[in-house]
């Protein structure tokens, strides 16, 4: 309950400073209000607590998937530069809005009632409409319409789910027993709506035009608070009805087609931003193996943390380098003698995400499949690792342009704003949870008791 307070004074905090104080001080203002929930999560981890009749539940489940919420949160916006100063975005509102973000995916993780989630996705989504068009240009007003227009058709889906599931169900609780072809319908539409915010295909469609057309930051936000918080509601969806039947088979396509398509997408990309979003959509194939385990949240708690780690940190090198056109993979050449800071960050950040050890992202891995195993879908880890090997290719094709590459113009990169410290944090924690994975882990455990 005290993350909650504290997001949501936070919000009201950030939302009104912002027309009288200046931008830093905004900032500074919402990354300590963030700093403060994440420490209140510290204070109540571990434990079980419900408020207003039950439409809250802060169980240790909700409590590790906000932890990765508030780390994305912290990241975007120690990756904004000064991207808006120089495009005259007002400052403000990307603050506030992504506060209110932050609470949204929150509300949507810790309940089990359905109108409380379609609330939460609403308080998340909205936001974000207006933050992929924020640069104001001809990119962003496409990323953001298509991102508004596909999010209505995917909201309508849940809705219509939900209705559905009252039908079938006589409530809005999740954990209700329900039979027949109406309780089927419901079940596979809430699905296929928290899909498209978790980008499974065939759901993902908007998510390369979007991530390339959106400002960085706001692109690095997409890719791991986003998803942390479409992800806690999916899975606890999946744990009411259990995998069985129809569910079992669709969803194990999804996963299948996810982690193919959006690797081997990703191989012919020539643009940074729309490589990384086609990796983005098959990282969310990698969570999704987890759930075919007796007990995934550990495992699913922990890939998005060593992914929202992993991914954030390449966005946030991209922060550096986008002038608003994308960054092309020329543009990557020579970012070493250019930037050793980003150099460092960039080769982090992409042999984290194939997977290699030791860095967080192969643990991350390794836990999703070895909870997949466990549920004897071992068919199912090595198709997941055959796509895992086809993902090195695109990853060592951007780490070489950065490596290898001679650059026309050697000209060096000047660091600016807050992102050098994001880069630099992130960069020690993968590292670091790549080298003691028990300290990231460790927090993880005590979602054992997901509620069905």
């Amino acid at each position: 309950m005290t993350a909650l307070l504290i997001l949501f004074m936070t919000v009201l905090a950030t939302t009104f400073a912002g027309f009288f104080a200046p931008a830093r001080t905004t900032k500074a203002l919402t990354l300590l209000g963030l700093v403060a929930a994440g420490v209140g999560l510290a204070l109540d981890w571990g434990t079980t607590f419900q408020a207003f009749e039950g439409l809250y539940l802060l169980d240790p489940f909700a409590q590790g998937f906000t932890l990765v919420m508030i780390v994305g949160g912290v990241l975007a916006l120690l990756a904004d530069c000064d991207v808006h100063e120089r495009r005259g975005w007002p400052p403000f509102e990307y603050y506030a809005l992504v506060a209110f973000a932050v609470l949204g995916g929150h509300v949507m993780a810790a309940t089990l009632h359905l109108g409380v989630v379609i609330v939460g996705l609403e308080v998340l989504s909205i936001p974000l409409y207006a933050l992929a068009a924020s640069r104001r240009d001809e990119l962003g007003y496409e990323a953001s319409l298509k991102y508004f227009l596909l999010g209505a058709v995917a909201a309508a889906i849940f809705l219509y789910g939900l209705a559905l599931y009252f039908g079938a169900t006589g409530g809005f609780v999740l954990g209700v027993a329900g039979e027949g072809l109406i309780y089927s319908a419901a079940v596979m539409m809430l699905l296929a709506g928290l899909a498209f915010k978790t980008a499974l295909v065939p759901f993902h469609w908007w998510t390369p035009d979007v991530y390339q057309g959106s400002p960085t930051p706001v692109t690095l936000f997409m890719a791991t608070a986003v998803k942390a918080a479409a992800f806690a509601a999916f899975a606890r969806v999946l744990a009411s009805v259990g995998l069985g039947g129809p569910v079992f088979y669709a969803l194990a396509a999804l996963v299948l087609l996810t982690v193919f398509w959006g690797n081997l997408a990703a191989m012919v990309q020539g643009e940074a931003k729309r490589m990384l979003a086609y990796s983005s959509v098959a990282h969310a194939g990698y969570i999704a193996v987890a759930l075919f385990g007796p007990n995934p949240g550990p495992a699913m708690g922990y890939y998005l943390l060593a992914y929202a780690l992993s991914t954030g940190l390449a966005f946030a090198v991209l922060t550096q380098l986008d002038e608003g056109r994308g960054v092309r993979l020329g543009e990557l050449a020579g970012l070493w003698s250019r930037s050793p800071l980003l150099g460092l960050g960039w080769t982090v950040a992409l042999l984290s995400l194939a997977g290699l050890p030791p860095l967080v992202g192969f643990w991350g891995k390794y836990l999703v499949f070895l909870e997949a195993a466990r549920g004897g879908q071992y068919l199912l880890v090595a198709l997941a690792l055959f796509a895992a090997v086809i993902a090195a290719y695109y990853y060592l094709k951007l780490l070489a342009a950065a490596l290898f590459a001679r650059a026309e113009k050697a000209a060096k990169v000047t660091l600016s704003g807050s992102t050098p410290v994001g880069i630099a944090l992130a960069t020690l924690l993968v590292v670091l949870l790549g080298v003691l994975p028990g300290l990231g882990y460790g927090l993880f455990t005590a979602a054992a008791a997901l509620p069905k």
